[in-house]
């Protein structure tokens, strides 16, 4: 994960001004068929040469424009809190980020995903990994976050709990690049439709809505909008949203000091209880043990 490295150390990033790298960590456990960074970074500009891992990223507490050059196919994004990268091995990559963003990126090597197809050869034919930008996959949002979670702890039996959460990871990596749906298989909402739902979600979010408020944002019946969001997101619309209220919960104890009552209110949920519930169903921990143990 060497291009990482210069990453965080600045050697690939130019024209650097007032935005620089912080907080920036790497963890690369040897022997390991994957590697983790984390760091925090404003407007910027980089020149990333051909890596021979995989790189996937996501984005939290983040609001910018990306605009890409990867092996010579040019695109422009919105970046925002829970949206993911991936890119493959081999590619030049050149960025100009107009925002801010803290990034969780994973490296992944080949070989992780030939144990997997070698456990499970089902698996063998996932398709073609492709550059993908700004795309939203809660299941692959989660495991990267225990990824992230696992390689920093120094605990007895970390090393083992890396390898099983890798091979889970790379699992549902496999599942965003699958084969082609087949006749009669809800064909899934694209890119697009998905940012447009976000929006809805996020701007929505304090008044409340239900399943077939999201499906007429994008003008569907609610039943096929259902089975169309899982088929591009791996989850339920309700799991989704309730990721999204729980990010801006994050969000909210990170950076105001608002009670939680105020913050229930805020992001949507019945009650206090109930948000207090899922948070620690979700998180491990209770909001207020979460918002101490980040700010100490």
């Amino acid at each position: 994960m060497r291009y990482t490295e210069d990453m965080l150390s600045g050697r690939d990033f130019m024209g650097f001004v007032e935005h620089e790298i912080t907080d920036g960590v790497l963890f690369q456990p040897d022997d390991c068929d994957v590697a983790c960074a984390n760091f925090s970074i404003g407007s910027h500009q980089s020149d990333i040469d051909p890596s021979n891992m995989h790189t996937l990223v996501l984005s939290t507490q983040a609001r910018g424009r990306l605009h890409s050059d990867i092996d010579g196919v040019k695109q422009s994004t919105d970046i925002r809190s829970g949206t993911l990268t991936f890119v493959p091995a081999g590619l030049r990559q050149v960025y100009d980020y107009e925002g801010t963003t803290t990034n969780t990126v994973i490296g992944i090597h080949d070989a992780l995903f030939k144990r997997v197809t070698d456990i499970d050869p089902r698996l063998d034919d996932p398709g073609v990994l492709e550059t993908r930008l700004g795309f939203v996959r809660p299941g692959l949002h989660a495991l990267i976050e225990e990824q992230y979670d696992v390689m920093a702890s120094d605990k007895a039996g970390s090393k083992v709990l890396t390898e099983s959460v890798a091979l889970k990871l790379a699992v549902e990596l496999l599942a965003v690049f699958g084969k082609p749906l087949e006749n009669g298989v809800a064909i899934p909402l694209n890119g697009l439709e998905i940012n447009k739902l976000v929006d809805f979600i996020d701007a929505q979010m304090e008044d409340g809505f239900d399943l077939s408020d999201l499906a007429a944002v994008l003008e569907r019946d609610p039943f096929a909008f259902s089975r169309s969001f899982k088929s591009a997101t791996g989850s339920s619309p309700h799991q989704f949203v309730i990721q999204r209220r729980l990010m801006r919960v994050k969000d909210l104890l990170i950076n105001t000091h608002e009670t939680l009552a105020d913050i229930t209110y805020a992001t949507g949920f019945s009650n206090q209880a109930h948000m207090t519930t899922t948070f620690a169903k979700h998180v491990g921990i209770s909001p207020g043990r979460w918002r101490k143990a980040v700010k100490s």
